[in-house]
This record gives structure tokens, C-alpha cells and sequence, in this order.
């Protein structure tokens, strides 16, 4: 009994023991965790593809619990992001909502953030201004540890998208936004740009003065803290300014600046960067305004063929006009200015087709919030009238399709009572050729002429006869799919055009025997490759009309029909056997 309880009490003791121990090991396990997670954190700002590769690593090493996997998710979604990788908007709903009930404010803004860049990316710009504005909100700024820096970046989109979709008052704002919290941030660069950018909206505001003096000081800021190029750069809408007003030699010095320090433009050989085109225009502008008239009409011609921008061409006829204005010459006075008047209006049509119909939904955001049960009723609606207008035109194409056939059944048919009427004839003629062997010598001339006739008639009928005899053998062969659109088109290419198969015609090709069970079962055993000659075969393709509608080699056709023999039915044959077997089915 005394050892009994002895053993009892050094169980107990030794349980005492291990819990301890195991607990520390799990908790040094999370706190590893938090410290890799922290790492890629750090790394995601300075490398994100170091810092994509750690969380890979992580997501398939680390047993952690459900909070921590979240915040790799979110800071996954972020790297993501900086790398411009396409991500599921339905997958960062999950995460939102996730930080929405566990997160803080910084988590709950990056999360909200992530999905606007999404939708961003998505060209959605309603849903991308819905969801930058939600971030916005997150943010706790009378918190000393708020993330300003990304606070900033959201701004920064709001006044692009808001910019964009002919809101500058309300991208004004936004812009001020972003500038405010790069300051708190820190961050310098991104604190200036924001700045500069400012031009932009000003311009577009008409208030020139302001953009003048907003790029002086934006330039020197930069020059400051050694951004040369920015500090270039941030010229471009004041020499336009300039050279729209006419003061060359005022715009000189800028714009040999510009063009020697901003990077945007090659002066060895006159070329902008792809989307500065409008550079072209600021060239030919002060090479007209001194008259030198060759040279304008190079940069002026360059920018009217480098780029299908409406606005460069709308630029480019403007300067050519002018051109021909100062040369009288009214015949490309009267072309150019034509030209000026279609480009300008279709700069017009394209703004308004792109941003118009959406202003109202940019300039308010509560308006979603307030609209979104009625919108998912919209959109519901809209779903059941797209499947009843799909249904609709399948149930048309099939009831055409139906009407088709029965149109060929009934011509064939009509073709073959016609054989039977040719045959019929052939067996009168001939019973008339022997009727006509027997008649009298006096008659010999007269008939020999009219013999002649009816052979000749029975030759031309034994012909079609023949021709057509044929065309059924082929037609056997086919049956059902000799009408089909894609052989048709197949035939075509191998026996007339000697072109390759596309893909959307090997697309077509397969969904054809998708409805015959005992064919599409070999995609089990096939590979995709297999199963496409396969079908070839079946259609009475010969191996040269394969290789070309393939680009395989003869030898390489055979050799895949003898293994594809061999794989479905399990015997050794021959190319040729395979064929009887796949033909049979």
C-alpha cells in the first residue's frame, strides 16, 4: 500500500514537472513565430520579395494559432500588393472582416487599404473609393503609434481616383490629406510629391499662378534633399503653361533643365518616354513661336505618330494648324483645323463615355452605404434577366440548329430519289440501245447519230453517278459530324489552306463528342494531346492532314496511335489497328 501511494505521488510530482516544460516550448514556439512574422514585416517595406519568400516559409512550417495566421494573411495581402500580384477581392473581404472584430485600428486601416488597391487595380473605381474611405476611417489618428505613412498612401488614391473622375475640389482635399500625414509620417519624398502634385489639380482648376509657384517651391524642396530628377520633373506643367502663353525664351531655361535632368527624355535621339508624349508639343511650340518651321513641323508630326492618345493628337493637329496658319498654306489650314475639331471631339466623347457616368458615384461616398441592399437587389434582377436572355438565345440556337439538320436530311434525300431517277433513266436508255440495235439497215445512219447522243448521256449520268457514290463514302465516314461548323473549317485547313488548328478551334473540336459517352471517357487515359488526334482519327483524317492541323511529324503520329492502342484497349497493334478501333466506336 506504502508502495502504492508512493508511485501515485511521484506520478503526480513528475506531471507537475512536464506541464511547465510543455507549456514553455509552445510559448517559445509563438514567440518565434511573432519574431519571423515581425521580420517579414521589417523586410516588406525595403524587400518584399525577400519578404514574400519568408512568408511562404512560414505559412508551411509554423503550426500557430488562428490569431497569428491572420496577421500573416494580412501582411501576406500587403507584400502581395507591393509586388502588384493579382489577389481575390473575396479572400481580403474575409481578412477585413476578420480585423474588423480582432484587430487594431493600423490592422483594420492596412486591411481596408489592401481591398481598395484591389478593386483599384481592378480598374473599379467606385468600389475602390468605397473601400479607401472605409480605411481612412480605421484610422485612429490621436494615437501616437497610428500608421500615417500608410494613412498617406490612402489619400494619395482617394485624390487620384477623385482626380480622375473630374472631382478636383474634392481631390484638392484629399491631396492636402496625403501631405499632412507623409509629414506626421515623416516621410520626406512622399511629402514633397504629394506637394507637386498639386499642379495637376491646380492646372486643371485654371489657377496657373498657384502652379507656378507650386512647382518652384516643389523643385527646390527636392533639389534639397538630392531628388535632381524629381526636381526636373516638377517643371513639366509650367513649361506648358509657358509655352501656351508664348513666352519662349522665358521657357528655355526650364526646359533645357527638364530635358538634361528629369529622365524623361532622350536628347541623342528626341524621344519622350511613353506617356510624356505631350512633350512633342511643348517642342514644336517654342521651334514655331521662333519660326523655325521644319523643325516645329518634326515634333509636331512625331507626336502626332507615336501615340493613339486623343488628347497628344488633339495637341498635335492644334500645332500643325498654327503651323500652316503662319506659312498660308489654306489647304492644310482648312485640314488641320478639321483634323483639330475630330480630335478635340473625340477627346471629348472618350471623357465622357469613361468618367461622366460615373462622377455621381465618385463625389459621394455615403451614397453607397445608404444604396448597397438596393444595388444587390439590382444586381440580383439583372443576374435572372441575363439567364432568362441566355436561356432564351440557347434555346434559339438549338431549335436554328434543329432546322439545319432537317434541312440537310430533307436535300439528301431529295439527292438520292434524284440517283434513283438517274438510275431509272440509265436502264431506259439501255433497254433503248438495245431496241435500237435491231432496227432496220435503212434506218443505220439516222440511228448511229441518235446512239451516239444516248451514250454519251449514259457516260455523263454514270459519272455523277460515280461522283456521288463517293461523296457518300465520305459523307458514311463523317456521319454525324461531317456539317459540323469545326470540321468544316478543319477540312478546310488541311486539304485547301495547309494551316495549323488554333486553340479555340481544339476547344471546339473536343466540346464536339462531349455528349458521346463511349469517346470523351478515353480523356480519363489520354492526355489532352492524345485525346485531340484521337478525334481526328474518328473524324477520317488522314496522317498527312494531321500533321498539318497538328505540325507533328508523320512518325510521331503513327507512334502515338500504336501507344494509345495499346493503353485502351491493353494489346499490341499497329497504327492502322488503332484507327479500326477508334472508327468503330
Amino acid at each position: 500500500m506504502k508502495r502504492i501511494i508512493t508511485n501515485i505521488t511521484g506520478g503526480l510530482l513528475l506531471a507537475v514537472s512536464i506541464v511547465p516544460t510543455l507549456l514553455s516550448v509552445v510559448s517559445c514556439g509563438q514567440q518565434a513565430a511573432d519574431r519571423d512574422i515581425a521580420a517579414a514585416d521589417s523586410l516588406s517595406e525595403v524587400a518584399p520579395q525577400r519578404a514574400m519568400t519568408l512568408i511562404d516559409s512560414l505559412e508551411g512550417e509554423i503550426d500557430m494559432n488562428k490569431s497569428r495566421h491572420m496577421k500573416l494573411l494580412l501582411l501576406k495581402a500587403k507584400v502581395r500588393n507591393k509586388l502588384a500580384m493579382p489577389m481575390s477581392t473575396d479572400s481580403l473581404k474575409d481578412i477585413a472582416d476578420y480585423f474588423d472584430k480582432h484587430g487594431d485600428s493600423n490592422e483594420r486601416m492596412l486591411a481596408y487599404y489592401i481591398l481598395g488597391c484591389a478593386y483599384f487595380d481592378g480598374k473599379d473605381a467606385p468600389m475602390a473609393l468605397q473601400y479607401f474611405h472605409e480605411a481612412a476611417a480605421k484610422a485612429d489618428t490621436t494615437d501616437s503609434s497610428c500608421d500615417f505613412k500608410n494613412l498617406s498612401r490612402i489619400y494619395t488614391f482617394l485624390g487620384e481616383i477623385l482626380y480622375k473622375h473630374l472631382s478636383p475640389e474634392n481631390a484638392l482635399i484629399a491631396q492636402k490629406q496625403a501631405i499632412k500625414y507623409a509629414k506626421l509620417a515623416k516621410d520626406t519624398l512622399n511629402a514633397i510629391c504629394g506637394y507637386q502634385r498639386l499642379t495637376e489639380t491646380y492646372y486643371y482648376l485654371g489657377k496657373y499662378d498657384s502652379v507656378i509657384s507650386i512647382s518652384d517651391k516643389s523643385s527646390k524642396l527636392f533639389q534639397k534633399y538630392g531628388y535632381i530628377n524629381y526636381a526636373a520633373s516638377s517643371y513639366g506643367i509650367p513649361i506648358f503653361i509657358m509655352v501656351e502663353n508664348g513666352e519662349t525664351n522665358k521657357v528655355k531655361p526650364y526646359l533645357r533643365i527638364y530635358e538634361k535632368e528629369s529622365g524623361l527624355y532622350d536628347t541623342k535621339v528626341n524621344k519622350v518616354k511613353k506617356g510624356h508624349e505631350i512633350h512633342y508639343y511643348i517642342k514644336g511650340m517654342c521651334y514655331l513661336n521662333e519660326n523655325k518651321f521644319d523643325s516645329a513641323e518634326y515634333f509636331f508630326r512625331k507626336e502626332l505618330n507615336e501615340t493613339s492618345d486623343y488628347n497628344n493628337h488633339q495637341a498635335a493637329a492644334k500645332g500643325l494648324y498654327m503651323l500652316y496658319k503662319k506659312r498660308c498654306n489654306n489647304d492644310s489650314v482648312t485640314k488641320y483645323a478639321e483634323m483639330w475639331n475630330a480630335a478635340t471631339d473625340s477627346a471629348y466623347t472618350q471623357m465622357s463615355t469613361e468618367h461622366l457616368q460615373q462622377m455621381q458615384a465618385m463625389y459621394n461616398y455615403n451614397r453607397y452605404r445608404q444604396n448597397a441592399e438596393e444595388a444587390e437587389k439590382d444586381a440580383l434582377r439583372t443576374k435572372y434577366i441575363s439567364i432568362i436572355i441566355i436561356m432564351a438565345i440557347m434555346a434559339a440556337a438549338i431549335g436554328g440548329a434543329l432546322a439545319v439538320r432537317t434541312y440537310i436530311i430533307r436535300k439528301r434525300r431529295a439527292r438520292v430519289n434524284e440517283i434513283k431517277e438517274y438510275e431509272r433513266s440509265i436502264s431506259e436508255l439501255k433497254k433503248a440501245r438495245r431496241e435500237l440495235d435491231i432496227l432496220t439497215e435503212n434506218r443505220q445512219t439516222r440511228m448511229e447519230s441518235l446512239i451516239k447522243e444516248k451514250e454519251e448521256e449514259i457516260e455523263r449520268l454514270q459519272k455523277e453517278k460515280a461522283e456521288y457514290e463517293k461523296n457518300k463514302d465520305i459523307a458514311a465516314r463523317m456521319t454525324p459530324f461531317a456539317d459540323e461548323p469545326v470540321v468544316r473549317v478543319l477540312r478546310r485547313h488541311a486539304e485547301k489552306e495547309h494551316v495549323m488548328m488554333s486553340g479555340e478551334e481544339r476547344k471546339m473540336l473536343i466540346s464536339l463528342f462531349d455528349s458521346y459517352e463511349e469517346i470523351s471517357r478515353l480523356k480519363a487515359v489520354l492526355s489532352e494531346s492524345e485525346y485531340e488526334l484521337c478525334l481526328l482519327v474518328k473524324l477520317g483524317f488522314t496522317p498527312s492532314q494531321i500533321n498539318m492541323l497538328t505540325g507533328r511529324s508523320l512518325q510521331d503520329i503513327a507512334n502515338i496511335r500504336k501507344r494509345m492502342y495499346n493503353r485502351i484497349t491493353g494489346k499490341d497493334g499497329s497504327s492502322r489497328d488503332f484507327d479500326k478501333f477508334i472508327k468503330s466506336l
